[in-house]
This record gives structure tokens, C-alpha cells and sequence, in this order.
């Protein structure tokens, strides 16, 4: 895959958000992943202090995440085995009213 940066599974095209590129490398350890793509990046209204996965979205190859770092969120897509990368981001997870 091409534009892959320091660590194999990190897939780097776009620019990321506060915080993302500590957190994909967190998980680049883990087995159940094959690559991490983050994607676009959007402005939000409500902005966080910490780095938290808003909401996970099964794909045909793995999972889509929405990840927030301040004001902006980005889609981040993880392909692999979708029930084992949810099993992992699940204790990160936050909804709108938390």
C-alpha cells in the first residue's frame, strides 16, 4: 500500500488530528489489524479535550471509525477482523451526551 509512514499498518495521505497519529500507533501491535486509514476531517460544533472514538461502523473489510480530537473529527478506517477491532476501540468510545 503506498504512502505508508513509520509504522507498517499506518496508511498516511491525509493530515491528522490532534492525538490520532499516537493512537493508531498504540494499536499497531495488534494482530487483528491489517491497516489504519485516516480519512477525512471535519469541523464539529462541540469540542472535546481528549482524543475519543464517537461512533464505529462495520465496512465490508473491517470498521469505520469517527475519532474527535478538539473541534474537528476524522473518519478513520480500520480493515481487518471487525469484531475483534471493535472489541478494541470500545473502551474509547463516547456518545453525544457523555
Amino acid at each position: 500500500m503506498k504512502y505508508r509512514f513509520g509504522f507498517n499498518k499506518i496508511k498516511r495521505e491525509h493530515s491528522m488530528i490532534k492525538g490520532l497519529e499516537e493512537f493508531l500507533k498504540g494499536l499497531c501491535t495488534e494482530d487483528s489489524i491489517k491497516a489504519m486509514i485516516p480519512g477525512e476531517i471535519k469541523p464539529v460544533k462541540k469540542a472535546s479535550a481528549e482524543l475519543i472514538v464517537r461512533r464505529l461502523m462495520p465496512t465490508c473489510s473491517g470498521v469505520k471509525a469517527l475519532i474527535q480530537s478538539g473541534a474537528a473529527v476524522q473518519e478513520t478506517f480500520f480493515t481487518g477482523e471487525a469484531e475483534a477491532i471493535v472489541l478494541l476501540l470500545t473502551p474509547f468510545l463516547r456518545t453525544k451526551g457523555e
